[in-house]
């Protein structure tokens, strides 16, 4: 890359210019800026998205959740007695926004004037102040549901409908009218490299069914030093579908297929198309029978 001048984006910077924008899309009043000069409680707050730290104004905060603590008191409450009761209250800061969710508070400790943040931090308005997030949350792994208009529903997937898989080794030339044994039946649907679950054949087409996915990968082909073993797939079909249909794959959803469905099964070896064959039933196993080879020219 040391041809290229590349503008350089802060990650920290990114996530807190993200995160503002998904505290303001909430409805929440949200920023970015310096901590203003005060007094200030650091925490640690502990929720389903990971551990986030912030800080607030801790006068600012105590004013707020105890209003009328302050005319009970004879002199001013110190800043040790306001951590304190920080640390008493079972819930201090009302968040509302998913990512910031918490199922408790720790650490909590007052921050010297010197040792405040210089840098801009993304910060958010709460019933009980202003909070500055000084350490966002992990990215979670999985996204949020998609919005009804998501711009993602006409996103095109592919639906694969697998039928099993067997190993064929290089050495064998495929032909018309050979037939292959489908060894390793798993009759999945599939988008990429995720399996949605597992289908039966019906009369009206085939009855989907989610099922969680195997953990397990498959098992290793025997090793054979003569040959290369090659992976074939039976693609019983793929749907070209969107994001949106996707969702609405559930518990006993009905996929219809194609009258002459059964005699355009997909041969693949190692992902690539290499045939095109018949369903059939071979003893107790399903099988293929090949109707159509694809050959590379330099195999005429």
């Amino acid at each position: 890359m040391k041809g290229l001048n590349l503008r350089r984006i802060n990650p920290q910077a990114h996530a807190g210019a993200q995160a503002v924008r998904r505290w303001l899309s909430a409805g929440v009043q949200a920023g970015s800026g310096a901590p203003e000069p005060a007094q200030y409680l650091r925490f640690r707050a502990s929720g389903e998205c990971g551990d986030w730290w912030g800080l607030i104004d801790a006068r600012g905060w105590l004013h707020r959740s105890l209003p009328t603590l302050q005319s009970l008191l004879a002199v001013e409450c110190s800043l040790i007695h306001i951590v304190e009761l920080f640390r008493a209250v079972p819930r201090p800061l009302p968040m509302d926004v998913d990512d910031l969710h918490y199922r408790n508070i720790g650490d909590a400790e007052a921050v010297p004037r010197a040792q405040l943040p210089t840098q801009a931090l993304p910060w958010l308005d709460s019933a009980c102040g202003r909070v500055w997030v000084t350490q966002l949350p992990p990215a979670p792994a999985a996204g949020r549901p998609l919005a009804s208009e998501s711009w993602l529903d006409d996103l095109p997937l592919h639906l694969d409908l697998m039928l099993g898989w067997s190993h064929l080794r290089q050495v064998v030339r495929l032909n018309e009218g050979d037939v292959l044994r489908i060894i390793h039946r798993s009759q999945r649907g599939c988008v990429g490299n995720h399996c949605l679950g597992d289908f039966t054949f019906t009369e009206l087409g085939i009855h989907m069914q989610s099922t969680v996915e195997d953990t397990h990968s498959a098992p290793a082909p025997e090793v054979d030093l003569g040959a290369v073993p090659v992976r074939l797939e039976f693609v019983l079909a793929t749907h070209a579908i969107d994001l949106a249909t996707l969702t609405q794959i559930i518990d006993g959803q009905l996929i219809a297929l194609a009258d002459e469905a059964a005699r355009h099964i997909e041969v693949r070896a190692n992902g690539k198309a290499v045939a095109r064959g018949e369903l059939v039933q071979l003893g107790e196993q399903l099988a293929v029978e090949l109707l159509e080879v694809y050959r590379a020219a330099r195999d005429e």
